[in-house]
């Protein structure tokens, strides 16, 4: 692009504000370029976030998925791949823990949470006797 004529104040003036608007209309270009890479990418972050959902347990109680990991281990790779490969003795109990512990682990969080409470509730009923004077206290 050839470079205008600049004779006075009014056409210095004039050419600030077009290369202002030049600016402009290269950064609004930038941003849309932007845009389209990231949607270009996304697809990507949409498995990223599904991987991270698939190898994160559910539950939040350890001694249920300990549970569950050593009696999958012990019927999956002692009983069931007796005879298997390497590989299937690696990878299927592996799965089949993973599938366990979504399915049952949340289901055995909460029926532990509902029988500690239940537990708690009934030990606050319970009427127990003082033993220094014989009288019953309740608690």
């Amino acid at each position: 692009m050839a470079k205008p004529q600049i004779d006075n104040y009014e056409d210095l003036m004039e050419e600030k504000e077009r290369l202002k608007a030049r600016l402009k209309a290269s950064k609004a270009s930038i941003k849309q370029s932007l845009g389209d890479i990231k949607e270009e990418i996304n697809p990507f972050s949409n498995i990223k976030k599904t991987a991270q959902e698939a190898f994160s347990t559910s539950t939040t109680n350890p001694l249920v998925k300990f549970g569950i990991k050593r009696a999958s281990e012990f019927l999956i790779g002692k009983v069931l791949l007796k005879k298997a490969g390497w590989l299937p003795k690696l990878v299927i109990p592996f799965l089949v823990r993973e599938v366990t512990t979504r399915l049952i682990g949340s289901k055995a969080d909460k029926k532990i949470a509902t029988t500690l409470r239940s537990t708690a509730d009934k030990l606050r009923e319970v009427e127990i006797p003082d033993l220094s004077g014989g009288k019953t206290a309740s608690i």
